[in-house]
């Protein structure tokens, strides 16, 4: 009995289903919840490269790595970037998706599927932002 019982410890929401499937599929609030928060550090990541070489670019007078209008598209990219891509589904969507749930004895979220379809909706929105902001 005791083994039985060490083998369902050892089974958590990180390592129920290996494989990038079982994570892109899950209907575990806790996994949606580390995909936010992989996607938003992910972002966040980006945003604070644009801030570094906005101020790089600052540093002296001059162009020294970018010209004027890469400048002007990189301070529009790092704006939108940490505001819609970071601050808004930040704490919203990783806290209410990983804590809240644990603080109030949930189960399980009401609508995994809406959760995880919320996810998918962020992902391709910002790739569709970026690349219409990047004139791709």
């Amino acid at each position: 009995m005791s083994v039985a019982a060490g083998a369902d410890r050892s089974k958590n929401y990180l390592n129920h289903e290996k494989g990038l499937w079982s994570w892109l599929t899950t209907l575990d609030h806790k996994r949606i919840g580390i995909l936010y928060m992989i996607t938003v550090l992910t972002f966040f990541l980006v945003g604070g490269i644009f801030a570094m070489l906005i101020r790089l670019e600052l540093f002296s007078s001059g162009k020294d790595i970018i010209d004027a209008g890469a400048y002007n598209q990189m301070m529009t990219l790092h704006g939108a970037i940490m505001v819609f891509m970071v601050i808004i589904p930040g704490i919203p969507a990783f806290l209410g998706n990983f804590i809240l749930p644990i603080h109030l004895g949930a189960k399980d979220v009401a609508f995994p599927r809406v959760n995880l379809m919320s996810w998918y909706c962020l992902v391709i929105g910002a790739v569709v932002s970026l690349t219409a902001l990047l004139k791709w």
